[in-house]
């Protein structure tokens, strides 16, 4: 029985180390998904200050997908709270924490976010400065929003190597 090379697709012995057609080692021709979506968003935080590199369409996607999450969930639950509580102190008492914990929220993913759009940028050869548009207001905020969700460079590029 032979086997499947997963980079091109051809058919390799059984004791074969590298593919007979493309040369890639067997092992390492097919880097592993990750496990859950959260360890996107812990790549990202560990990642904030690295504002080189590239960064794919999918780990920028689930990075915000768990930000998303974790924005409606606090939302959500600060709502709730609130509309137990809506007749008494305790909802000012509320309301003022919910902006407290927002507020420290937007400073905690500021630099995570903007590193993880420069190197979703650099993935398509553009500069980490047209991260720029989210100053226009509707406009801008549409440009940068489309070209998060083109597609990167499928070769080496300046800002460095291609990775599947």
């Amino acid at each position: 029985m032979a086997k499947i090379c997963t980079y091109c697709g051809g058919e390799m012995h059984n004791t074969a180390l590298d593919c007979d057609h493309c040369g890639k080692p067997f092992e390492m021709n097919k880097p592993k998904d990750k496990e859950s979506i959260f360890i996107y968003y812990i790549d990202a935080i560990r990642h904030y200050a690295d504002f080189n590199g590239r960064t794919k369409r999918k780990d920028y996607w689930m990075f915000m997908l768990v930000n998303f999450i974790i924005i409606f969930s606090a939302l959500l639950m600060g709502l709730i709270i609130l509309t137990l509580t809506i007749d008494s102190f305790l909802a000012y008492i509320v309301m003022i924490l919910m902006f407290i914990v927002s507020i420290i929220y937007s400073g905690f993913i500021l630099f995570p976010l903007l590193s993880i759009s420069v190197r979703r940028l650099h993935d398509q050869d553009r500069s980490g400065l047209f991260i720029l548009f989210n100053v226009i207001p509707w406009i801008g905020n549409l440009a940068v929003v489309i070209l998060m969700a083109l597609p990167g460079t499928p070769y080496d590029n300046r800002y460095g190597p291609y990775k599947e």
